[in-house]
């Protein structure tokens, strides 16, 4: 026990808690999935010169401290022990040069670089091994330390000073790339390294310095080598944090190369209509399939029906592009096999060049959204930027900063269609819509600013300022004493997955006294193609209190007839694109009955939109659709005309 109490064997102490630290990191390390192979095998080789490093340090403190040790392991087998401790500690600069410059995938991909950064290593270990059978650099006391001998002795701290240098210049130039955390993690890291020196002069010990590296080395574990946002895992890609950090650091070091994409057509339809279990092994097929044409193995699954590889040196017009197409479009010919089903996925390539075509992370997203647009368009050839319309990006972009802007502008009100109800002949209920009015531009269309909304987060603040408009107008008008019943208010995918929305709705009623029986949400087919837990959750609340929900755009999207009967929703809004097309196809106006008689098989309601004529009203009243929306009724119209036009009809 004295060697650990005895106030002068605190180094054993430190070297002690230095191992716990080491074995604590490793256990970590070896228990998380790698992404990046590189940076994984020289963490992994960092802990293991640290641990040796702890290691020798602790046989060297226990053999000045305890008898014992001091007739076990004897004056020479201590000097190794140091001679080794001197070794790992300087080779943990490399080691650390390296950590960092494959965190920001520089490569030394000459025999020149790869010296430069090898030689003063090279040196520090050569001075040790030189040393001990010259001692022209250093000397041990009869105590069993190692002392330098100046001038020559201190040139071994020549090549940690180099290192460190050359860190502080990727640090300052790189860590723009990396948030806030990482940054902050690997500059504390260089920073316990950099104090190496005076640590030991002041304390005339190592031990504080190798305790200093340990708990650098579990800071690291958990930021840089922690996989939770850089590893999907049901695929076991890299996520789109992981793409958006290679796309960053590419492009800081100016490298050219290709973003080559592979978008799945409704491949989240296909999942959602599957297992977890089967939609994970899909999914981690792929990805293995697709590492063969990665020139590093790393493939990213950064959106919901997109994979992609980074080819380095490569634009997007060199023939390994069209190769590589080639060959996936082949396989993807064939079934996928999960279990002992088979399964067809048809995709479609597309290729981006930096900087070439793109410069910039924010342009990239700004350009994979138009893309976004162009693609299951086209007929599996692969989609350059010079096939989409790059004025788009432009306008989106000009779009984007009015609405950020657009609820302290004043931009934003919100109108109401009158919905007919034949059963009573009256205006029974109305939707709640958006518009936006730019002072330049004018009104613009809910289409373009509503998929913007969603991508820059303002979405949120629009959908709580809608409920909100909705409920002062219950509240401050007399629409209910004219027959007005519930107002649909629609509701994005991105506010049915917040944790906190049936209490912020809640709270937004109980403001205006408002019944929740007097508000039915409108949410879209996307529901069930992003359905979660968290969603399911909030829609389970909202109609345990009374509310209702209806489905927008019914017959728009991928409908999977089979799982409406499980549709949490009353109502059933058959998009105006199926009325009109209706009345000018009779295939198209069998769909439409055929789809009324389903719905109305199950017991649900249905609103029929974009009604425009008195024959089309009449032929959907007798086809027994519960409720009628469109111009031939009424256009959506400000709050206060909204109210007289209750008056005027239902009174």
């Amino acid at each position: 026990m004295e060697l650990l109490t005895n106030p002068q064997t605190y180094n054993t102490c430190f070297s002690i808690a230095s191992l716990v630290l080491i074995l604590v990191t490793y256990l970590i390390h070896a228990s998380e999935e790698k992404v990046y192979n590189k940076q994984g095998h020289i963490f992994g080789a960092m802990i293991f010169d640290a641990f040796m490093l702890n290691l020798m340090g602790l046989l060297h403190n226990a053999y000045l401290y305890s008898d014992v040790f001091k007739t076990v392991i004897g004056y020479d087998g201590n000097c190794y022990l140091v001679i080794a401790e001197k070794m790992f500690a300087y080779l943990l600069p490399y080691l650390s040069i390296n950590y960092v410059m494959s965190i920001f995938q520089i490569n030394t991909n000459t025999i020149l670089k790869k010296a430069v950064i090898i030689v003063p290593t090279v040196y520090s270990l050569s001075l040790f091994i030189i040393g001990y059978f010259t001692e022209f650099f250093f000397y041990f006391t009869e105590e069993g330390n190692l002392k330098y001998i100046y001038p020559q002795g201190a040139t071994v701290y020549i090549g940690s000073d180099l290192y460190f240098i050359f860190a502080t210049y990727l640090l300052i130039k790189y860590t723009k790339s990396l948030s806030t955390e990482k940054a902050c993690a690997l500059w504390i890291y260089y920073v316990l390294m950099l104090l190496a020196v005076p640590i030991r002069i002041v304390t005339k010990s190592s031990s504080i310095f190798e305790f200093s590296v340990s708990l650098a080395l579990l800071l690291c574990v958990y930021t840089f080598q922690n996989p939770s946002e850089f590893v999907d895992r049901m695929s076991g890609a890299a996520t789109r944090n992981a793409m958006d950090f290679s796309i960053s650091t590419n492009i800081l070091q100016k490298k050219e190369f290709t973003i080559f994409g592979i978008h799945i057509d409704r491949l989240v339809v296909t999942m959602g209509e599957k297992s977890p279990e089967f939609s994970s092994e899909l999914l981690e097929q792929i990805t293995e399939y697709l590492k063969g044409f990665s020139p590093d193995g790393t493939i990213y699954y950064p959106y919901m029906e997109d994979f992609v590889i980074l080819f380095p040196g490569v634009t997007a017009e060199e023939t390994i592009i069209d190769k590589t197409a080639e060959q996936i479009r082949k396989r993807f010919k064939e079934s996928w096999k999960v279990g002992e089903e088979e399964i067809k996925l048809f995709e479609t390539p597309y290729a981006i060049a930096f900087p070439d075509e793109v410069d910039s992370l924010e342009r990239f997203h700004e350009v994979k959204a138009v893309l976004d647009k162009a693609l299951g368009k086209q007929n599996r050839d692969i989609v350059r930027i010079s096939d989409i319309n790059l004025k788009v990006v432009e306008h989106d972009k000009k779009i984007d900063g009015i609405v950020k802007h657009a609820l302290e502008d004043g931009l934003l009100d919100v109108f109401y269609q009158p919905i007919y109800s034949p059963v009573t002949g009256k205006f029974s209920s109305c939707e709640a819509l958006l518009r936006l009015k730019d002072p330049q531009l004018g009104y613009i269309s809910p289409a373009i600013f509503m998929p913007i909304a969603e991508r820059n987060g303002t979405i949120l603040a629009i959908d709580r300022y809608v409920l909100s408009a909705v409920c002062e107008m219950l509240a401050e008008t007399d629409v209910r004493k004219y027959g007005l019943e519930y107002t649909e208010v629609n509701l994005s995918v991105v506010d049915c997955i917040q944790t906190n929305l049936a209490e912020s709705v809640m709270g937004t009623l109980n403001k205006f006294k408002v019944k929740p029986s007097e508000i039915n949400f409108e949410i879209t087919e996307t529901y069930e193609q992003g359905i979660t837990a968290v969603m399911d959750e909030n829609v389970r609340k909202l109609m345990d209190i009374g509310m209702s929900f209806s489905m927008d755009d019914f017959g728009t999207g991928y409908s999977n007839l089979v799982r409406v009967a499980a549709m949490p929703v009353e109502l059933f809004k058959l998009d105006k694109s199926i009325i009109q097309s209706a009345f000018e196809s009779e295939t198209s106006y069998m769909v439409m009955i055929n789809l009324i008689k389903i719905i109305k098989s199950l017991g649900k309601e249905i609103v029929a939109e974009g009604v425009e004529t008195g024959e089309q009203a009449r032929q959907l009243i007798k086809l027994g659709c519960d409720h009628i929306q469109g111009f031939f009724y009424a256009r959506p119209m400000p709050r206060d005309q909204f109210v007289q036009f209750l008056r005027e009809h239902n009174g």
